[in-house]
C-alpha cells in the first residue's frame, strides 16, 4: 500500500499541474512567451540567401528629387513600363492609387491596362474601417490584391500572412502576394487548384497549403478568419534598389529579368515599417516581398508548409512531461545523496532537452509549442518537491520524537538517511540487531531525597540526568529511558550495523561516554560542594550483544527501545554488589562485559574481575572494570 501511494501521488501531482498548464495555455495567457519562443527558433533557422524577388524603394531622395509627394502618376507609369520592358516576371505595386495625381493620369491608365503582369493594391474594408480601392483602370481585370496585414494583438509583430480574405456579401478577395505568385508561377504551369484529398484547401504546384486554425502551434484563439499561412521569412535579404536608380536605367537588367518586382514606398516620412518575429522592423514592401517568396518557394518544392501537431497530440505532450516532472522531484527529493542541487540541475536540463528538441523540430518544419510543457515541467517537479519536502520534514519530526532530544546531530543525519531500512506504517519496524546498552544509576538517591524539598531534589536529578544524557549523544549514542534516578542509553541502534569494525566501534563509544560522565560527575560535584548541595556517586553497566530493537506504545505515544537478555544483563551489572568499590574516592563505577571490552582493543585500561554472579541470571559474566583511557 505504501509503495502504490508513492506512485499514486506524483501521478496525481503530474495531472493537476498539466490540468492547471492546458487550462492557462488555453485561456491564451501563454501565447506570448509560445510566440517569442517561436521567434527565437526562427532567428535561427536557415535562409536561402538568394530569391526571384527584388525591391524598388520609394525612397526619402526620390521624394526629394520629385519634389512632392505622392509621385505623379507619370513618374509611376514610367516606372512600371521600367520594370516591364526589363523582363520581369510580374510586378507588384504597393502604393495605393485610387485618386489620380496629375499629369500622367491616361499614361498610367494605359500602362495599368495592357501590362498583365502588374498587380495593384486596395485595401479591403473591415468593421473598423474604410477600404481603400484600386485604381480604375484595373476594376474588373483580376489582378487587385489586399495588402492588409495580421499583426498578432500582443505585439504587432507580423508572423502570419493572410492569402484570402472574404466580405460580408461572400466576395472573395486574393492577396497581393498570391496574384503576384501566380503571375511568376504561370509561366511555369504552375496554377492555384483545390487539393484533391481536401476541396477546400489551397494547392500550389508541389504543396497543399492548409490554413491556420485558431489553435495553430503556440497559438490559442487566435482569430483565424479568412485563409492564413504562417510567414517563414526563409530568405536573407531581396535585392533592392531606389526608384531614382530604375528610372535612371541604372539598375543591370540581369537583376530584373525573370524576377518578381515589388515597388513601394521604403521612407522614413512615409512610416510604413511593421515589428516582424526576426527583430527590428520591415517595410511593408519587405514583408509582401516574403510572402511572395514564401509561396514561390513552395510552389516550387523548395520549402514546405509548416506542420503542427493536433490539439489532443500537444495536449498529451503536457501530460507526459509533467508527469516526468512529478517523478523527478519526488525520485531526487526523495534519495538522500541527492537533493536540492541534484533537482535544481535536473530540472534546467529537462527543460534544456524540451527546448532543443524545440528547436530541432522547427528546423524540421515542425512547430510543437514547447513552453506549455516546459512550464508543467517546472511546475511538477517544483509541486513534488514541495510536496515531498513537506512530508519528508514531518517524517523527521516525527522520528525525532521517537527518538527524543538527545540525540547527536551526526546521529540524527545517519537515523535520517537510513529511515527507509526501519521505518514503515509511521513507527520503527522490530529488528534484530548488535548494540551496546550502557545503565546508568545515581548512587544513593533515595536517601538523599528524603532529606531535600522537591523543587531542590528536582533540580540537582535533573541537572544530573542533563550532563549524562549529553555525554551519551556526544559519543554517538541513545538514550533510550530515564527511570528515577538513572537512565538507559544504546550504541548501535536504530540503524543496524552490517561490519565487526562498526559494532567494535558502537562498544568503545559506549565506553568513551561512560568516562565522559565520570568526568563530569567530577566537576558536578565540584558545583554541588559549592552550591551546598549533596554531591553525588553513580554505577554504569555496559554489555554488547544481540538485541530486539522496537517501538513500544499507542501511534500517539510511541518509545523506540532495545529488549532481550542483553538489556537484562546490563542493568544486573549497573546494580550489583558483587564489585566492591570505593565510591568515596572513585565516585563513578564502570563494569563492563567480557562482549564489551574484548571490542575495545587496547585503547582502554581495564582491570579483569573474573566471572560475577548476577541477580536473576543463572550463568555468571566475566566483568571487567573499566579504569580509563591508556596513554598511547
Amino acid at each position: 500500500m505504501p509503495a502504490a501511494r508513492s506512485i499514486l501521488a506524483p501521478l496525481f501531482a503530474g495531472l493537476v499541474v498539466a490540468f492547471g498548464v492546458l487550462l492557462v495555455r488555453g485561456l491564451g495567457w501563454l501565447n506570448a512567451p509560445e510566440l517569442a519562443l517561436h521567434d527565437a527558433y526562427l532567428r535561427r533557422a536557415q535562409r536561402d540567401g538568394e530569391s526571384q524577388v527584388v525591391l524598388v524603394e520609394i525612397t526619402e531622395g526620390d521624394i526629394r528629387a520629385q519634389g512632392h509627394w505622392p509621385i505623379s502618376d507619370r513618374r509611376l507609369a514610367e516606372a512600371l513600363q521600367a520594370l516591364a520592358d526589363a523582363g520581369v516576371a510580374a510586378i507588384g505595386l504597393d502604393l495605393y492609387r485610387d485618386l489620380p495625381v496629375s499629369p500622367g493620369v491616361e499614361f498610367l491608365a494605359g500602362v495599368l491596362r495592357e501590362e498583365e503582369r502588374i498587380v495593384a493594391v486596395m485595401k479591403f474594408g473591415d468593421p473598423t474601417g474604410e477600404g481603400i480601392p484600386a485604381p480604375s483602370a484595373l476594376e474588373g481585370s483580376g489582378r487587385v490584391g489586399f495588402n492588409d496585414l495580421l499583426p498578432d494583438a500582443h505585439d504587432e509583430a507580423i508572423r502570419r500572412s493572410l492569402l484570402f480574405q472574404g466580405d460580408a456579401e461572400g466576395n472573395v478577395a486574393s492577396s497581393l502576394a498570391v496574384l503576384v505568385a501566380q503571375k511568376a508561377l504561370a509561366a511555369e504551369g504552375i496554377h492555384p487548384r483545390p487539393d484533391p484529398d481536401q476541396p477546400r484547401t489551397l494547392r500550389l504546384g508541389a504543396h497543399t497549403l492548409p490554413p491556420l486554425a485558431a489553435d495553430h502551434g503556440g497559438y490559442q484563439g487566435i482569430d483565424a478568419a479568412g485563409y492564413q499561412q504562417m510567414m517563414d521569412y526563409g530568405t536573407e535579404d531581396f535585392p533592392t534598389f531606389s526608384l531614382g536608380e530604375l528610372l535612371a536605367g541604372e539598375i543591370p537588367e540581369s537583376q530584373l529579368r525573370d524576377r518578381v518586382a515589388i515597388l513601394g514606398s521604403n521612407a522614413k516620412s512615409l512610416p510604413d515599417v511593421f515589428p516582424v518575429p526576426l527583430g527590428g522592423r520591415l517595410p511593408g514592401i519587405a514583408i509582401h516581398a516574403h510572402a511572395v517568396d514564401q509561396l514561390l518557394r513552395t510552389a516550387r518544392g523548395q520549402s514546405r508548409p509548416q506542420r503542427v501537431w493536433s490539439e489532443t497530440q500537444e495536449s498529451l505532450l503536457v501530460v507526459a512531461v509533467s508527469l516526468l516532472g512529478s517523478l523527478l522531484g519526488m525520485r531526487t527529493m526523495g534519495r538522500p545523496l541527492l537533493g536540492p542541487s541534484t533537482l535544481v540541475i535536473s530540472v534546467a536540463a529537462g527543460i534544456g532537452v524540451l527546448l532543443l528538441a524545440g528547436y530541432q523540430a522547427f528546423a524540421a518544419g515542425w512547430w510543437i509549442p514547447m513552453t506549455a510543457p516546459a512550464l508543467a515541467w517546472l511546475g511538477s517537479a517544483g509541486v513534488l518537491t514541495a510536496w515531498v519536502s513537506s512530508r519528508e520534514s514531518a517524517q523527521r519530526n516525527q522520528l525525532m520524537g521517537i527518538f527524543a532530544r538527545h540525540v547527536s546531530p551526526r546521529l540524527a543525519d545517519e537515523i535520517w538517511e537510513h529511515r527507509n531500512e526501519f521505518l514503515a506504517g509511521g513507527r520503527p519496524r522490530p529488528q534484530r540487531l548488535v548494540a551496546s546498552v550502557l545503565f546508568v544509576d545515581m548512587k544513593g538517591y533515595t536517601a538523599r531525597a528524603e532529606s531535600m524539598d522537591p523543587t531542590t531534589l528536582m533540580n540537582w536529578v535533573n541537572e544530573f540526568m542533563e550532563r549524562m544524557a549529553n555525554e551519551v549523544a556526544r559519543a554517538g549514542g541513545v538514550v533510550d529511558d530515564y527511570f528515577g534516578d538513572g537512565l538507559k542509553a544504546n550504541f548501535g541502534v536504530p540503524v543496524p550495523r552490517s561490519r565487526d569494525e562498526d559494532i567494535a566501534q558502537d562498544a568503545r563509544n559506549a565506553v568513551h561516554s561512560a568516562l565522559a560522565m565520570a568526568r563530569a560527575l567530577e566537576e558536578l560535584n565540584r558545583s554541588y560542594r559549592e552550591r551546598q548541595l549533596p554531591e553525588c556517586a553513580m554505577r554504569i553497566g555496559i554489555h554488547t550483544g544481540p538485541v530486539v530493537a522496537g517501538s513500544l506504545g499507542s501511534e500517539k505515544r510511541l518509545k523506540y527501545t532495545v529488549v532481550g537478555d542483553v538489556v537484562v544483563a546490563a542493568q544486573r551489572l549497573e546494580s550489583t554488589d558483587a564489585v566492591a568499590h570505593d565510591f568515596t574516592k572513585f565516585p563513578t563505577r564502570i563494569l563492563a562485559s567480557e562482549a564489551t571490552c574484548g571490542l575495545l582493543g587496547d585503547d582502554f585500561s581495564l582491570e579483569p574481575l573474573g566471572h560475577i554472579p548476577l541477580k536473576g541470571k543463572e550463568q555468571s559474566l566475566n566483568v571487567h572494570r573499566v579504569l580509563g583511557r591508556r596513554n598511547l
